[in-house]
């Protein structure tokens, strides 16, 4: 399911795109809070400006203690230290050209405080020449703001407003609209989570309907509705940080973590929504019978499920519908389709061997599926005490004979069974009243030293079988066997 990250940002800001004058207005309207001004006077639209676009004044305030003795009066205002404004909309602006500039100063009576505001990228040369050139002019204050600047003036928070004004743009609008779509997504997510519980999932459905859609529930509204269907149904896999994980697939499978290499039955979708359990296909169950018992007879140590899964994401979810209606009574959730993808932003498929999450992504996927035909029915029924068991490989089956049991054989006892043979083994208790099957899914034959390399976690269960020690070139041959019931087996006369 990965898929690539889109960082959403802000493009360059074309200053480019104001007039001369515009742009002399845009940087007025940025100094007016660059100090506490008397009065700004944007002398450079008339055209006889004296080398002032805008020519500012800091407010001073006299001594208190120079005025009147009355305490009740603020200090009266006047005019403080005067400020040269410069707006030059170039693209450029080189060592050169801020010579040129500057040298329109009066030597004589230079201002206080100089502000130089250009549309072009700043060079460290351009800022040294433009500070010597000023110390010599006599200017005590001086600023240069080039594109960076200025952009980074203007994204700030109280500047939104110039922003909007001169280009159509609101930080603060997109935070706001932001802030709407968060409190919207944790809003779907708390009410999915007081929908669906952890307990529903794997075998509870949702309905997925595209937002867009009228007809529903006539899907012979759509022609194409087999290849684009608005409305689906899936089964929840979890609830995501992301949003909502789906299932899609589930297969038996084979996976070889050796060789790098998996595939997996495609006979049989173990996934089954809720209207799909309702109606008791027996295809299906027949199917699957017949894909598991192939699977059964592959090695252990290959045996896996096939997983595919899908996201659905909260942001994208319009509409949580928690109800349902009578045609499908399981919570609906409506979100825009995507023609292709449907409602899903992604996909991703693993696999589990064992308890082993393996992600498939370095894996190549096998054209057949290894498995050789397993023909219905079991091979011979052996009767009780009919397999030589020894007492330590019978011991080592009792705790556990729910599942995949393994013997093993160095002297060639056990050379007489064959896969999908059943050995009967008595009950061993009081407690049991039937014999206990077990079918051989599985024989193979290799050295000590090769098994303990595909199965190193059975060296001790092999020593405690066999009753001995064995040297690591010994010939063992394994008998994988699955435990089957009274009802599974035909018994004969």
């Amino acid at each position: 399911m990965t898929k690539a990250r889109v960082t959403r940002t802000l493009g360059p800001i074309h200053f480019e795109d104001l007039d001369p004058h515009r742009f002399e207005d845009l940087v007025r309207e940025l100094i007016y809070d660059f100090r506490d001004w008397y009065t700004i006077e944007a002398t450079g639209r008339t055209g006889d400006d004296a080398g002032f676009d805008v020519r500012a004044f800091e407010r001073a305030f006299s001594d208190p203690s120079s005025e009147s003795d009355d305490d009740d009066l603020p200090p009266a205002p006047k005019i403080g230290n005067l400020w040269m404004i410069q707006a030059k909309r170039e693209k450029a602006l080189g060592p050169s050209r801020i010579r040129e500039i500057v040298d329109e100063i009066d030597s004589e009576s230079p201002p206080y405080g100089y502000v130089l505001a250009a549309s072009a990228n700043i060079s460290k040369r351009t800022y040294d020449v433009f500070r010597s050139e000023l110390r010599t002019k006599g200017v005590a204050e001086s600023y240069l703001w080039g594109k960076g600047e200025l952009e980074g003036m203007l994204l700030q928070p109280k500047n939104d407003r110039i922003l909007f004004a001169f280009f159509g743009i609101s930080l603060v609008s997109q935070r706001r609209s932001r802030t709407a779509e968060i409190r919207q997504i944790v809003g779907t997510k708390n009410k999915l989570l007081r929908t669906l519980s952890e307990d529903d999932f794997g075998h509870v459905s949702i309905l997925v309907r595209d937002a867009t859609d009228v007809e529903y529930p006539y899907e012979n509204h759509y022609p194409d509705f087999a290849e684009h269907p608005r409305w689906k149904e899936y089964v929840v896999a979890e609830q995501h940080p992301r949003g909502v994980i789906v299932k899609l697939a589930e297969h038996f499978a084979y996976v070889d973590q050796s060789t790098k290499t998996f595939t997996y039955d495609t006979s049989c979708n173990l996934v089954r929504t809720s209207s799909e359990l309702e109606s008791h296909d027996h295809g299906w169950h027949e199917a699957r019978s017949l894909a598991e018992r192939e699977w059964e007879h592959l090695p252990t140590r290959v045996q896996a499920r096939y997983y595919r899964n899908g996201l659905i994401r909260y942001e994208d979810i319009l509409v949580v519908d928690d109800k349902g209606d009578k045609f499908h009574a399981v919570p609906h959730l409506f979100v825009d389709f995507d023609r292709n993808r449907g409602p899903l932003s992604g996909t991703y498929e693993y696999a589990e061997l064992g308890s082993e999450h393996v992600g498939l992504r370095d894996f190549n996927r096998l054209t057949e599926w290894p498995v050789v035909k397993v023909e219905p029915g079991f091979g011979r029924i052996f009767p009780v005490n009919a397999v030589p068991l020894a007492d330590s490989q019978r011991r080592m089956l009792q705790p556990s004979l729910n599942g995949v049991q393994t013997l093993y054989d160095v002297d060639g006892n056990l050379a007489i069974l064959r896969p999908r043979d059943v050995i009967t083994i008595a009950p061993t208790s009081s407690r049991e009243t039937e014999p206990i099957f077990l079918e051989v899914t599985h024989v193979e034959s290799m050295s000590v030293a090769a098994y303990l390399t595909q199965t190193p976690e059975n060296g001790w269960r092999l020593e405690q079988a066999v009753g001995r020690s064995l040297p690591p070139d010994t010939t063992v041959t394994v008998y994988e066997t699955r435990v089957r019931y009274s009802f599974q087996i035909e018994r004969e006369p």
